[in-house]
């Protein structure tokens, strides 16, 4: 049967390598044209990038609530957006809450290349493209988590059991700022061969693209943070 999201978003705004989908009537179709303008921009920064431009045209589903998008996601847990392989972005369009831009784009734009086994770096190339978490830098939210205590290292993080377990408030922006950290240590076509691109060891993926172990990584991590992003 088909599900009630899917009957009601029956408006469709087209741009070059997108197609929205949104209610009639709602906030979504009032902003349509800045959202696909957005979109739009964000695809060519993500590709330009990341060197890639995926085969396929990218569909975002425009929804109302945290609640019916969680309920598509199917564990019911509310959710502001989420990307579906190969090519679906499922996202909140609401007052107080517009869940567009690079994000989501990220995920799928970057799967073209590989989908790696640690959920610390598919976030962490997100989270590097938005820059910020609840518009402010991820950095800046690294320092609070280290001055406060509640920092966690990012080599425990690359452990799904370990990331999935905590915030996405703590996790998400520490993945940001590492990710930022690498790649201001290395050329992004490395970043993406030698880390992105390992299906298997991603601490040893690390330790040799870095020319680290990974208690000297972390500790240049932190005093970058401290001292230089």
């Amino acid at each position: 049967m088909e599900q009630k999201w899917a009957r009601d978003c029956t408006g469709l705004y087209q741009t070059s390598h997108y197609d929205f989908h949104f209610v009639p009537g709602s906030l979504a179709e009032r902003d349509i044209g800045q959202i696909g303008a957005l979109q739009e921009r964000c695809w060519e920064k993500i590709t330009a990038f990341l060197g890639v431009i995926p085969p396929f045209r990218l569909h975002y589903f425009l929804l109302d609530t945290p609640e019916l998008v969680g309920k598509v996601y199917g564990d019911d847990e509310p959710c502001n957006g989420f990307a579906a392989m190969p090519d679906t972005v499922f996202a909140v369009y609401n007052d107080r809450v517009k869940c567009v831009g690079m994000h989501e784009d990220t995920h799928l734009i970057s799967y073209c290349i590989n989908r790696p086994p640690s959920g610390f770096l598919r976030e962490g190339l997100a989270m590097f493209m938005d820059k910020t978490w609840w518009d402010r830098p991820n950095e800046d939210w690294v320092r609070e988590y280290l001055r406060d205590g509640s920092y966690r290292s990012p080599v425990a993080l690359l452990e799904d059991e370990t990331f999935y377990s905590l915030s996405d408030a703590l996790t998400y922006p520490i993945a940001g700022a590492f990710t930022r950290y690498l790649l201001a240590r290395m050329p992004v076509g490395d970043y993406l061969e030698k880390i992105y691109r390992t299906d298997r060891d991603v601490p040893g993926a690390l330790a040799r693209a870095s020319g680290m172990d990974l208690t000297a990584l972390e500790a240049d991590f932190r005093r970058w943070i401290t001292e230089e992003a």
